[in-house]
């Protein structure tokens, strides 16, 4: 629930649909933490990747762990997809691999 709020919004609450929000809301929260974890690596790691031009986050399990521990009464959604056009926001014009196994995530500004 967002406020302000109108009337006729309270009259037409429906708890489902708030709940679904809600859960959305802290997934996208939680994403971006990730990122934000993700792009604080990267910085600490840039000086030693530059002449490489690649740089490999091994915290890519935690998306993974994210579409394990789903709601078993909700529709299955796969992070994994959500997470990368974040990360491609954030790495401009850089090409994002997952590694098959999806252990790793490399970004290559090369």
């Amino acid at each position: 629930m967002k406020f302000p709020i109108t009337r006729e919004s309270l009259q037409a609450f429906d708890n489902a649909k708030e709940q679904e929000e809600l859960k959305e809301e802290e997934t996208q929260k939680r994403l971006t933490l990730i990122l934000d974890g993700l792009c604080k690596e990267f910085k600490h790691a840039m000086p030693s990747n530059s002449k490489e031009k690649k740089f490999v986050w091994r915290g890519f399990n935690n998306i993974t762990i994210m579409n394990y521990h789903q709601d078993r009464n909700s529709a299955k959604k796969d992070y994994i997809p959500i997470f990368i056009d974040k990360v491609k926001e954030v790495f401009i014009g850089c090409d994002i691999i997952i590694d098959p196994l999806k252990t790793y995530l490399i970004i290559d500004w090369s």
